[in-house]
């Protein structure tokens, strides 16, 4: 038993390394992730925001007050077929994070066998049968391990991260697509309308004509009028139909184009506070993504590193070999193994440093495409922020320019009537009504729009 002493030092001395070696965790980025961000010198308040600032709203429904829209996300969420991809990939990130974890663990293997030879002559088979029971373990020494496991952690955040954002985009993307379905069945309306006062205008232009009080040239005028309307409906029902189609296709239905919307536009809140351009760092899933990959390169590097060091492992295991199957377990018949494996790379020809310079090389790319990702995040915000304000500003003059459009059509109709002006003044003013009453729709589906962007940008929902 003495024989054993050196080998099972050995195990020892390799175990209170190991256990020295937990004791000091690799130093991490993050002081790197904050020079990275501060060196964007990002004000505390955002510079096209809302005077009076607050928390932003945790979830869509902090936002929208409309259930059917709530619910149609909600739908999606659960039945969009290109979601399941990304949701897959946490749950591939997942396993990938055990398979790190198992490093930690002594592998063990269990074998049995029979077999027979004989020779051919007499033909007399004899019989073997062996069992065996083996371990090993690689003990961490150098913390490549510990790394991994580490890298795998952030691999999974990531995931997560990633997982999130295309959940965000998808209830954004379906909130805007209900919009756009909502004003595009208004736009059909309009259009309708514009088509019914066309061919009213052509009544009275044939009557006119009959009495000899109108020109052939503005009967022709009116009616080709009436052809362009018809026409402008048949583009704005496709139109519509389109966007249904869009939206059903978000909702993961089959894209018929029957689905119905509502008339009414949804109520979204007119103020999306903001919050400080600090807390998009801790908020915003593609900013959190970026971070997670920052620290997953770095702890991908520490594994690269520690490869220049030897590496211990330790095996045994138990073994038999007999010619009569019940003497399989017999102790008697049992044998113990021991074995311990120091082992390390002498000379590569500088492949080893090759790699670890690779590896830094990719944490600075990381950390690189993070700060890429933080600044187009901190833009991606004042630009929606902008949209909002402008928006906003503009609506108090595009809804005059609208009504007084309406109001000049109507007198023009009446002048008409009582011959004080040509057709053409009329089919004029009428074009100039419908075009201000197609930009009114489209400002008020750009205000909503808008907000429901601006709150993606800030992060959508994070509960």
């Amino acid at each position: 038993m003495s024989k054993l002493n050196p080998a099972i030092a050995l195990v020892l001395v390799a175990a209170w390394v190991t256990a020295c070696s937990t004791m000091q965790p690799p130093a991490g980025p993050g002081s790197q992730i904050a020079q990275e961000a501060s060196a964007l010198n990002a004000p505390e308040a955002w510079a096209f925001g809302p005077e009076v600032d607050g928390d932003v709203a945790d979830t869509w429904a902090g936002i929208i007050r409309d259930d059917a829209l709530l619910a149609l996300m909600a739908e999606a969420l659960a039945a969009n077929p290109g979601l399941r991809a990304s949701a897959e990939n946490v749950r591939r990130s997942e396993s990938f994070l055990r398979q790190s974890r198992s490093g930690l663990l002594p592998g063990v293997g269990a074998g049995a066998g029979a077999s027979g030879s004989s020779d051919l002559e007499d033909f007399d088979l004899t019989e073997r049968y062996t069992a065996s029971l083996d371990a090993s373990w690689e003990a961490d020494l150098w913390g490549a391990i510990r790394s991994d496991i580490l890298a795998s952690e952030f691999d999974l955040q990531s995931a997560e991260a990633v997982y999130r954002a295309s959940r965000e985009s998808l209830a954004a993307g379906v909130a805007r697509a209900y919009v756009f379905a909502i004003d595009a069945r208004h736009q059909v309306d309009l259009t309708r309308a514009t088509l019914t006062a066309q061919e009213e205008t052509l009544r009275i232009v044939n009557v006119r004509y009959e009495l000899g009080a109108a020109s052939r040239r503005e009967q022709v005028l009116a009616e080709s009028d009436v052809a362009n309307a018809r026409d402008s409906l048949e583009l704005a029902l496709a139109s519509q139909r389109s966007a249904i189609r869009a939206l059903e296709v978000l909702l993961g239905r089959y894209p018929d184009g029957t689905m119905n919307v509502p008339d009414a536009l949804p109520v979204v809140v007119d103020v999306v506070l903001a919050g400080q351009p600090a807390d998009l760092l801790r908020r915003r899933p593609d900013v959190l993504s970026a971070e997670a990959g920052v620290r997953a390169a770095f702890a991908s590097t520490d594994v690269t590193r520690a490869s220049r060091w030897p590496s211990l492992s330790l095996s045994g295991g138990v073994s038999s070999a007999t010619s009569d199957l019940a003497d399989v377990i017999d102790p008697a018949a049992l044998a113990l193994s021991l074995g311990l494996r120091l082992a390390g790379t002498l000379f590569d020809g500088g492949l080893t440093d090759a790699r670890i310079a690779a590896a830094e090389a990719s944490g600075q790319i990381a950390l690189a495409n993070y700060g890429a990702a933080v600044l187009d995040a901190f833009a991606d915000v004042e630009g929606r922020l902008d949209d909002v304000e402008t928006l906003r500003s503009r609506a108090t003059f595009v809804e005059t320019a609208a009504e007084n459009a309406r109001e000049t059509l109507q007198l023009a109709e009446i002048q008409y009537k009582e011959g004080a002006i040509d057709l053409l003044d009329v089919l004029t003013f009428r074009q100039r009504s419908f075009q201000a009453d197609r930009t009114l729709l489209s400002l008020r589906r750009s205000e909503i729009e808008s907000r429901i962007t601006l709150y993606l940008a800030l992060g959508g929902a994070i509960e």
